[in-house]
Protein backbone atom coordinates (compact mmCIF):
# COMPACT_ATOMS: atom_id res chain seq x y z
CA UNK A 1 0.00 0.00 0.00
CA UNK A 2 2.86 2.33 0.95
CA UNK A 3 4.57 1.72 -2.41
CA UNK A 4 1.32 2.47 -4.22
CA UNK A 5 0.94 5.79 -2.38
CA UNK A 6 4.50 6.72 -3.23
CA UNK A 7 3.87 5.91 -6.92
CA UNK A 8 0.70 8.01 -6.99
CA UNK A 9 2.52 10.92 -5.37
CA UNK A 10 5.31 10.73 -7.95
CA UNK A 11 2.80 10.67 -10.79
CA UNK A 12 1.09 13.73 -9.37
CA UNK A 13 4.43 15.56 -9.20
CA UNK A 14 5.22 14.67 -12.83
CA UNK A 15 1.82 15.89 -14.04
CA UNK A 16 2.20 19.14 -12.09
CA UNK A 17 5.67 19.68 -13.58
CA UNK A 18 4.34 19.18 -17.11
CA UNK A 19 1.55 21.69 -16.57
CA UNK A 20 4.03 24.27 -15.25
CA UNK A 21 6.40 23.72 -18.16
CA UNK A 22 3.61 24.15 -20.69
CA UNK A 23 2.96 27.64 -19.29
CA UNK A 24 6.57 28.75 -19.78
CA UNK A 25 7.82 30.74 -22.84
CA UNK A 26 8.97 27.56 -24.52
CA UNK A 27 5.80 25.65 -23.70
CA UNK A 28 3.03 24.58 -26.05
CA UNK A 29 0.44 27.10 -24.82
CA UNK A 30 2.79 30.01 -25.48
CA UNK A 31 3.65 28.62 -28.88
CA UNK A 32 -0.03 28.49 -29.84
CA UNK A 33 -0.65 32.01 -28.59
CA UNK A 34 2.45 33.25 -30.36
CA UNK A 35 1.35 31.64 -33.60
CA UNK A 36 -2.08 33.26 -33.31
CA UNK A 37 -0.50 36.68 -32.77
CA UNK A 38 1.75 36.31 -35.80
CA UNK A 39 -1.18 35.29 -37.97
CA UNK A 40 -3.34 38.23 -36.94
CA UNK A 41 -0.40 40.62 -37.38
CA UNK A 42 0.18 39.38 -40.92
CA UNK A 43 -3.45 39.94 -41.86
CA UNK A 44 -3.45 43.37 -40.26
CA UNK A 45 -0.35 44.57 -42.10
CA UNK A 46 -1.84 43.54 -45.43
CA UNK A 47 -4.96 45.56 -44.67
CA UNK A 48 -2.86 48.50 -43.45
CA UNK A 49 -1.64 49.21 -47.00
CA UNK A 50 -4.80 51.12 -47.92
CA UNK A 51 -4.56 53.10 -44.69
CA UNK A 52 -0.95 53.96 -45.52
CA UNK A 53 -1.98 55.05 -49.00
CA UNK A 54 -4.75 57.26 -47.64
CA UNK A 55 -2.32 58.84 -45.19
CA UNK A 56 0.18 59.56 -47.97
CA UNK A 57 -2.41 61.11 -50.26
CA UNK A 58 -3.47 63.65 -47.64
CA UNK A 59 -0.14 65.45 -47.99
CA UNK A 60 -0.71 68.35 -50.42
CA UNK A 61 1.70 68.42 -53.35
CA UNK A 62 0.65 71.35 -55.54
CA UNK A 63 0.53 75.11 -54.80
CA UNK A 64 -3.03 76.38 -55.18
CA UNK A 65 -2.02 79.74 -56.66
CA UNK A 66 1.10 81.60 -57.62
CA UNK A 67 2.34 83.44 -54.55
CA UNK A 68 3.64 87.00 -54.63
CA UNK A 69 7.39 87.27 -54.55
CA UNK A 70 8.78 86.66 -51.08
CA UNK A 71 5.68 84.88 -49.80
CA UNK A 72 4.82 81.19 -49.61
CA UNK A 73 1.99 79.90 -51.78
CA UNK A 74 -0.92 78.15 -50.06
CA UNK A 75 -1.17 74.47 -50.79
CA UNK A 76 -3.99 72.99 -52.82
CA UNK A 77 -6.26 70.34 -51.41
CA UNK A 78 -6.16 67.01 -53.21
CA UNK A 79 -9.32 66.50 -55.26
CA UNK A 80 -11.73 63.99 -53.75
CA UNK A 81 -14.90 62.39 -55.07
CA UNK A 82 -18.23 63.56 -53.65
CA UNK A 83 -19.11 59.98 -52.68
CA UNK A 84 -17.54 58.58 -49.53
CA UNK A 85 -15.46 55.42 -49.23
CA UNK A 86 -11.88 54.32 -48.85
CA UNK A 87 -9.34 52.69 -51.16
CA UNK A 88 -10.33 49.35 -52.69
CA UNK A 89 -8.67 46.02 -53.34
CA UNK A 90 -7.45 47.20 -56.75
CA UNK A 91 -4.55 48.90 -54.98
CA UNK A 92 -3.22 45.51 -53.91
CA UNK A 93 -2.98 44.36 -57.53
CA UNK A 94 -0.57 45.05 -60.39
CA UNK A 95 -2.38 46.86 -63.18
CA UNK A 96 -1.80 46.17 -66.87
CA UNK A 97 -1.98 49.44 -68.86
CA UNK A 98 -2.67 47.60 -72.13
CA UNK A 99 -5.65 45.79 -70.64
CA UNK A 100 -6.66 49.06 -69.00
CA UNK A 101 -6.73 50.81 -72.37
CA UNK A 102 -9.48 48.43 -73.50
CA UNK A 103 -11.41 48.91 -70.25
CA UNK A 104 -11.14 52.64 -70.83
CA UNK A 105 -12.51 52.39 -74.37
CA UNK A 106 -15.38 50.18 -73.23
CA UNK A 107 -16.39 52.04 -70.07
CA UNK A 108 -14.77 55.49 -69.84
CA UNK A 109 -14.18 56.95 -73.29
CA UNK A 110 -17.81 57.92 -73.88
CA UNK A 111 -17.63 60.49 -71.08
CA UNK A 112 -13.94 61.36 -70.84
CA UNK A 113 -13.13 61.40 -74.54
CA UNK A 114 -10.60 59.50 -76.63
CA UNK A 115 -7.44 58.88 -74.62
CA UNK A 116 -9.07 60.83 -71.80
CA UNK A 117 -8.63 64.21 -73.49
CA UNK A 118 -12.06 65.39 -72.43
CA UNK A 119 -14.17 68.00 -74.19
CA UNK A 120 -17.49 66.27 -73.46
CA UNK A 121 -20.22 68.70 -72.44
CA UNK A 122 -21.96 68.32 -69.09
CA UNK A 123 -24.82 70.83 -68.80
CA UNK A 124 -25.86 71.69 -65.27
CA UNK A 125 -22.38 71.28 -63.81
CA UNK A 126 -20.29 74.23 -62.66
CA UNK A 127 -17.49 73.34 -65.09
CA UNK A 128 -19.82 72.71 -68.02
CA UNK A 129 -17.74 69.77 -69.19
CA UNK A 130 -16.74 66.35 -67.89
CA UNK A 131 -13.22 66.53 -66.42
CA UNK A 132 -10.32 65.58 -68.64
CA UNK A 133 -8.15 62.65 -67.58
CA UNK A 134 -5.32 63.58 -69.94
CA UNK A 135 -4.09 65.82 -68.48
CA UNK A 136 -5.84 65.04 -65.21
CA UNK A 137 -6.39 67.36 -62.24
CA UNK A 138 -2.84 68.18 -61.15
CA UNK A 139 -3.60 67.59 -57.46
CA UNK A 140 -4.21 63.91 -58.24
CA UNK A 141 -0.79 63.38 -59.82
CA UNK A 142 1.93 62.07 -57.54
CA UNK A 143 5.45 60.80 -58.33
CA UNK A 144 4.75 57.86 -56.02
CA UNK A 145 2.67 55.50 -58.21
CA UNK A 146 0.96 54.07 -55.11
CA UNK A 147 -0.40 57.48 -54.13
CA UNK A 148 -1.34 58.38 -57.72
CA UNK A 149 -3.24 55.08 -57.95
CA UNK A 150 -4.96 55.71 -54.61
CA UNK A 151 -6.10 59.16 -55.76
CA UNK A 152 -7.69 57.65 -58.87
CA UNK A 153 -9.06 54.58 -57.15
CA UNK A 154 -11.35 56.58 -54.87
CA UNK A 155 -13.13 58.05 -57.90
CA UNK A 156 -13.36 54.77 -59.80
CA UNK A 157 -14.49 52.73 -56.80
CA UNK A 158 -17.11 55.09 -55.43
CA UNK A 159 -18.04 57.48 -58.23
CA UNK A 160 -18.62 61.20 -57.92
CA UNK A 161 -21.22 63.86 -58.64
CA UNK A 162 -19.75 67.10 -60.05
CA UNK A 163 -20.63 70.37 -58.39
CA UNK A 164 -23.47 72.30 -59.96
CA UNK A 165 -27.24 72.73 -59.76
CA UNK A 166 -28.16 69.72 -61.91
CA UNK A 167 -25.27 68.01 -63.72
CA UNK A 168 -26.51 65.83 -66.55
CA UNK A 169 -23.62 63.38 -66.25
CA UNK A 170 -22.24 61.86 -63.06
CA UNK A 171 -19.52 59.28 -62.53
CA UNK A 172 -20.93 55.98 -61.43
CA UNK A 173 -19.31 53.88 -58.68
CA UNK A 174 -17.70 51.23 -60.85
CA UNK A 175 -16.39 49.27 -57.89
CA UNK A 176 -19.30 49.64 -55.49
CA UNK A 177 -21.73 48.62 -58.22
CA UNK A 178 -19.51 45.64 -59.17
CA UNK A 179 -19.49 46.74 -62.82
CA UNK A 180 -15.70 46.43 -62.90
CA UNK A 181 -13.61 43.85 -61.08
CA UNK A 182 -10.72 44.91 -58.86
CA UNK A 183 -8.31 43.78 -61.57
CA UNK A 184 -10.08 45.84 -64.23
CA UNK A 185 -9.95 48.87 -61.94
CA UNK A 186 -6.22 48.31 -61.34
CA UNK A 187 -5.71 48.03 -65.11
CA UNK A 188 -7.59 51.21 -66.03
CA UNK A 189 -5.85 53.14 -63.24
CA UNK A 190 -2.48 52.06 -64.64
CA UNK A 191 -3.57 53.19 -68.10
CA UNK A 192 -4.62 56.63 -66.86
CA UNK A 193 -1.31 57.00 -65.03
CA UNK A 194 0.57 56.32 -68.28
CA UNK A 195 -1.61 58.86 -70.11
CA UNK A 196 -0.23 61.46 -67.71
CA UNK A 197 3.40 60.59 -68.33
CA UNK A 198 3.98 58.64 -65.13
CA UNK A 199 4.95 54.99 -64.59
CA UNK A 200 2.46 52.78 -62.72
CA UNK A 201 3.63 50.39 -60.02
CA UNK A 202 5.04 47.17 -61.44
CA UNK A 203 4.97 45.08 -58.26
CA UNK A 204 2.41 44.20 -55.64
CA UNK A 205 2.73 46.82 -52.89
CA UNK A 206 4.03 45.78 -49.50
CA UNK A 207 2.32 46.75 -46.29
CA UNK A 208 3.55 49.53 -44.09
CA UNK A 209 6.00 48.44 -41.40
Amino acid sequence: MRNRNILLAMMALVITALVVLSMQPGGSKHAIAQGSTQSSTTVATEEDYTAQCEALRTVPKVPATAAPEGTEAPEAEIARPSNSGGPGDALKLVGDPKAGAQVFVDKCQKCHGEEGKGGIQNPGSDDGTIPSLNPIDETLIDPDPRVFACNLDLFVEHGSVPSGPSPKETMQPWGDNAVLTSQQIADVISYIITLNGETPATAVPTAAK
